[in-house]
C-alpha cells in the first residue's frame, strides 16, 4: 500500500490537490538530466519539488489501492508507445513560466482521455487538464523573467525526442517533494514494476 502524508497544515493550498498523487511522463535519464540542469538554474524551487516530467493526469481523488492499479494497467494495455518531441523553449507574455511545448500533442491527448476514464478519477475534471503539453523550465518566476530565460535559452537549450513507453506514479512527500511510487506501462510490455516504498 502507498503511505500518503497525513498532516499537510504546511502544505500551500494548491498542493493539497496533490496528496493522493499524480501520473506524469518522465524523460529517460538522458534527457532528464539536461533539462534539470537548466531547471536548477532557473527555478530551484520547482527543481526540488519534481523532476523533469510532462504532466498526464489529474490529482488523483482517492487512494491508490491494488485494485486501482490493476484498472490502471488494464486501461493502458490498449496504448502503444508513441514518440516525443521537444525544441525550443517557450514563454508568454500572459502568464509566467518557461517550457518546452511537446509535440506531437493528439497521443497524449488519446492518452488522457482514455486513462481519465479509470475510477480513481471519478468526479469533477481538474481545472489544468486542458493544458496542453510541456516540460516545464521555470514556473515560479515573473513574467519578465520568463522572458529573458526564454530569449537566453532560444540557441542553447538542449532539443531531441524520447519514447514515452510508461507513466510514473508519484506522490508527494511531507516537504512536498514528489517521490516515485510505480511505473505503470503502455501497451502491456510490462504491466508495472514492483512499488517502491
Amino acid at each position: 500500500m502507498v503511505s500518503y502524508v497525513m498532516d499537510t497544515s504546511n502544505w500551500e493550498d494548491w498542493q493539497r490537490d496533490y496528496r493522493f498523487g499524480l501520473l506524469l511522463i518522465l524523460p529517460p535519464e538522458e534527457v532528464s538530466e539536461k533539462i534539470d540542469r537548466l531547471r536548477a538554474k532557473y527555478d530551484p524551487r520547482s527543481h526540488a519539488i519534481c523532476p523533469p516530467h510532462i504532466s498526464i493526469s489529474d490529482p488523483l481523488r482517492h487512494e491508490m489501492t491494488p485494485e486501482r492499479q490493476d484498472e490502471i494497467c488494464g486501461i493502458l494495455r490498449s496504448i502503444k508507445p508513441f514518440e516525443l518531441h521537444f525544441d525550443k523553449p517557450s514563454a508568454s507574455t500572459e502568464h509566467a513560466g518557461v517550457a518546452y511545448p511537446i509535440l506531437p500533442q493528439q497521443p497524449i491527448d488519446n492518452l488522457k482521455c482514455i486513462l481519465h476514464t479509470a475510477s480513481i478519477f471519478a468526479g469533477e475534471v481538474y481545472q489544468r487538464r486542458g493544458i496542453p503539453a510541456h516540460m516545464t523550465i521555470a514556473e515560479f518566476i515573473s513574467i519578465e523573467e520568463s522572458l529573458r530565460i526564454c530569449d537566453k535559452l532560444q540557441s542553447s537549450a538542449p532539443r531531441g525526442s524520447f519514447l514515452c513507453d510508461r507513466l510514473e506514479f508519484m506522490v508527494p512527500d511531507e516537504n512536498f517533494r514528489f517521490q516515485k511510487k510505480d511505473t505503470f506501462f503502455l501497451g502491456g510490455s510490462e504491466d508495472r514494476v514492483q512499488e517502491i516504498p
